[in-house]
């Protein structure tokens, strides 16, 4: 099974307002980053949105995709994004 960073979401520094998000998202982002975990971000109290580290996402879509964690190559695939 590849290593892939934790998943679950941490209720007490995980779950965000929108409109706290907005506010601070590139605090956001340096904490997913760091701690490897998904930020929840909320509005009107539903969840609707995930911020993640682009390397979780890349490792997530590469195992979506059928590979496994250690195919991925370093760097390689950010070129890869589009929309």
């Amino acid at each position: 099974m590849p290593n892939l960073p934790s998943l679950d979401v941490d209720l007490q520094d995980g779950v965000v307002p929108i409109s706290r998000a907005a506010s601070s998202l590139a605090a956001l982002i340096k904490r997913a980053k760091e701690r490897q975990r998904p930020i929840i971000v909320t509005q009107k109290g539903y969840p609707t949105g995930v911020l993640l580290s682009v390397d979780v996402f890349m490792r997530l879509r590469a195992l979506a995709q059928g590979g496994t964690d250690d195919t991925l190559p370093p760097g390689e695939e950010l070129t890869e994004v589009g929309p």
